[in-house]
């Protein structure tokens, strides 16, 4: 049993190993993205028009609400046969879950094609953007068909964590940004392409071809996982969306109401000026995060993994690794920005963003410091199995952080509300988690 007990944990850390190292090559195509294809993008079409982009984008990402996410239960699911060698298992958690989601992507299409035929998009956006329809409206047709693909290619993703093949999916990843970035570059750098719908093109594309190469590799590999209806169950299909319920509203939301609904909030408030530099933190956010998710992503599966065999002592070791490492990153990360981001923010997208004060700057750090710091408490949430209750704590944080995040950008503008909604962060999850967290790793007479 010991032999066995250690030839399991070497694989996962061979397996989070790989997957961090993978996940550089797709922060190398992140990097090409963000700080050469970005700020092309930025200096041909300018700060309003590119303002506009972020305004579509920020509305697209919404429809990601509506995709119920079911990766904790099918990464718990996936570990629970593979320990127990349930080929049969596996194969009616793949098929449900893929006919799941397109089912839910067919709902979600037609509820949103609706909104978008017939609500002005003055309604959604704010009378600041009146005149832009002939603009975004082909842009947010484009987009809708892009990000309705993703609901059911995600599901590759949730897959590849459950076999601990995260390395897999970051190779994909890696080469989707690469490609996003070339796009970018060529189209609007070389032959100046200014129209918002081939910026969605050209970066959210790039995301469904790399997940659907990635799908067809994960088919080809795990032929048993290919989706059939003959393996379709009705009680694991209860089981994968009431437990995607939960998901949805612990990250999901959270996504949606900082990224999104606080975006829109500024556009109303401060025009699309303003929203381009929020467009810009949120891209900012999304790629520290990124240097955390490399480590989080593989782990908390692994964890899962680890529970299932009832591995307690390496799942606790697996944790404190991800706290050290992801604690550590947010407060460079937060230092950096204050001391060299002015400077850093000016050289990268010119004279446009030049007037940004360290006084924000360091309202956004300490935003990012509270966003990690929850992001890892999710994770490990989800790796010991407590989804509900982290959902239940975190549509209380999400309500909160709203009401919060408004008031304090009405009354006081974008750094207080950055502030508002990092001092919830840290109030509600940011203190009941990780007790939650501690008392599931903590073994009977070990500490954590």
């Amino acid at each position: 049993m010991e032999t066995e007990t250690n030839t399991h944990g070497k694989r996962r850390d061979r397996s989070i190993r790989l997957a961090v190292l993978t996940s550089f090559l797709s922060k190398a195509g992140t990097i090409l993205l963000q700080f050469m294809a970005i700020p092309i993008a930025v200096r041909v079409m300018g700060r309003e028009e590119f303002g506009v982009f972020n305004s579509v984008s920020l509305a697209l990402a919404t429809v990601a609400l509506l995709e119920i996410g079911i990766g904790p239960a099918l990464a718990h699911g996936l570990s629970k046969a593979n320990a127990n060698s349930d080929a049969q298992g596996r194969r009616e958690l793949s098929s449900t879950a893929f006919f799941m989601m397109m089912g839910l992507a067919l709902l979600a299409g037609a509820v949103l094609s609706t909104v978008l035929s017939t609500i002005p998009l003055t309604t959604i956006f704010g009378d600041k953007f009146e005149g832009l329809d002939p603009v975004m409206r082909p842009a947010l047709w484009l987009g809708l068909v892009l990000f309705l693909l993703l609901f059911v290619l995600n599901l590759t993703d949730r897959l590849r964590e459950g076999l601990l093949e995260v390395a897999v999916t970051n190779t994909w990843g890696a080469f989707g940004n690469v490609v996003a970035a070339a796009a970018v570059a060529i189209g609007v750098g070389v032959f100046k392409i200014q129209e918002v719908w081939y910026l969605v093109l050209a970066i959210h594309g790039a995301v469904v071809v790399a997940k659907f190469c990635n799908t067809v590799g994960l088919w080809a590999k795990h032929r048993d996982l290919i989706p059939s209806l003959r393996f379709v169950r009705p009680k694991v299909a209860r089981h994968l969306f009431g437990d995607g319920l939960a998901f949805s509203t612990c990250c999901l939301l959270t996504g949606v109401v900082e990224y999104n609904l606080c975006g829109w909030m500024v556009g109303r408030e401060s025009g699309p000026s303003m929203v381009a530099l929020y467009g810009i933190f949120v891209s900012l956010t999304v790629m520290q995060l990124g240097f955390v998710i490399m480590l989080s992503t593989p782990t908390w599966p692994a964890v899962a993994e680890a529970i299932a065999r009832d591995d307690r002592p390496w799942a606790r070791v697996a944790a404190k690794k991800l706290y050290l490492y992801g604690s550590g990153f947010a407060l460079c990360s937060a230092l950096g920005l204050v001391v060299i981001g002015p400077w850093a923010l000016e050289l990268w997208l010119g004279e446009s963003f030049s007037n940004i004060s360290r006084g924000m700057l360091a309202a956004y750090g300490f935003y990012v410091v509270a966003h990690i710091w929850r992001h890892l408490n999710h994770a490990l949430s989800i790796g010991v199995g407590k989804v509900n209750r982290l959902a239940r704590v975190q549509l209380i944080e999400t309500f909160i952080l709203a009401i919060a995040a408004w008031a304090a950008l009405k009354y006081g503008g974008m750094g207080p509300m950055l502030v508002a909604m990092a001092v919830t962060i840290f109030a509600v999850t940011g203190w009941v988690l990780p007790r939650m967290v501690a008392k599931e790793l903590k073994g009977d007479d070990v500490p954590i």
